[in-house]
């Protein structure tokens, strides 16, 4: 996703404009230069009417995988046990602030649907308290793909009763949404806290992108966001740092997603937060 990426060839435009068939290509982690080319479109290929159709009909589908993906995340954490003995949860004592510096929880999935060539893969570090992800589709076909992660970190409430806090994390983001022609991507991170105990899902947005057509916006800052909950005590909660990647195209088109390693040109992109607080 860097500026100094090849750029599209004038054969690539050439099969883009003439909407040539479509050959599936093996999904997982291959490598693409599809940053510069959409960057390069933008500049050089003005959308006509179909085009701008085709572009709706990119987003519907991606609005639909969206729902997919939705579930696949909170799938995932309705598998936490909030059994003591068997994962270690660090105490919060009700009213009494407390700072975490690490993370001890992740998870990551990924999907596609449609006929299209598409890169994309996702992971987390507990180590660096990072979660990647990537969604890239195209050039050319009828589909969509997604891929997600995220890191956090456990904690046990101990005390009598509840009380309102506010969860604050600080920490960076770094990414790209691209697109061209009939295509789409979207990118969302937030801040979640789940209680493992309830089943029940707070959260607060940190950033949002959507591109349609020609698109092009890099991410590139620091956030410090806070989430108002009331915390009950005897729960398991995970506070926990979580990034959404997706990218759809509906005939000549491809767009981008990329927020991590998995497109093969990689410099340390990604969302990752340096604190936890719980604040009361």
């Amino acid at each position: 996703m860097k500026s100094n990426r090849v750029g599209i060839s004038a054969l690539l435009v050439a099969m883009l404009l003439l909407a040539v068939a479509v050959v599936p290509v093996s999904a997982q982690k291959q490598v693409s230069d599809i940053g510069t080319k959409e960057k390069e479109m933008e500049k050089k290929l003005a959308q006509n009417k179909d085009s701008q159709i085709d572009q709706q009909k990119a987003e519907e589908i991606r609005k639909e995988l969206d729902k997919t993906v939705r579930k696949d995340i909170e799938n995932s954490l309705r598998n936490v046990t909030t059994d003591v003995r068997i994962l270690s949860w660090d105490t919060v004592n009700l009213g009494t602030d407390r700072t975490f510096l690490s993370a001890d929880y992740g998870n990551k999935g990924s999907g596609t649907w449609g006929v299209a060539p598409w890169w994309y893969g996702s992971d987390y570090y507990l180590s660096s308290r990072k979660a990647e992800a990537s969604s890239l589709v195209g050039p050319a076909g009828v589909g969509g793909v997604n891929a997600w992660s995220y890191a956090g970190k456990q904690f046990y409430v101990s005390g009598t009763g509840s009380r309102s806090a506010n969860i604050r994390m600080a920490g960076h983001i770094w990414g790209l949404t691209t697109s061209a022609l009939s295509a789409t991507s979207y990118a969302e991170i937030n801040l979640v806290l789940w209680d493992a105990s309830t089943a029940t899902r707070y959260s607060t947005n940190i950033y949002t992108r959507t591109e349609g057509g020609a698109g092009w916006t890099e991410a590139n800052f620091d956030f410090n966001n806070g989430l108002g909950v009331n915390l009950q005590s005897g729960h398991y909660y995970i506070a926990y740092l979580e990034l959404i990647t997706e990218a759809t195209v509906y005939g000549s088109g491809e767009a981008g997603s990329d927020f991590g390693r998995f497109d093969g040109d990689y410099s340390g992109e990604g969302v990752w937060y340096n604190s936890i607080i719980v604040d009361f």
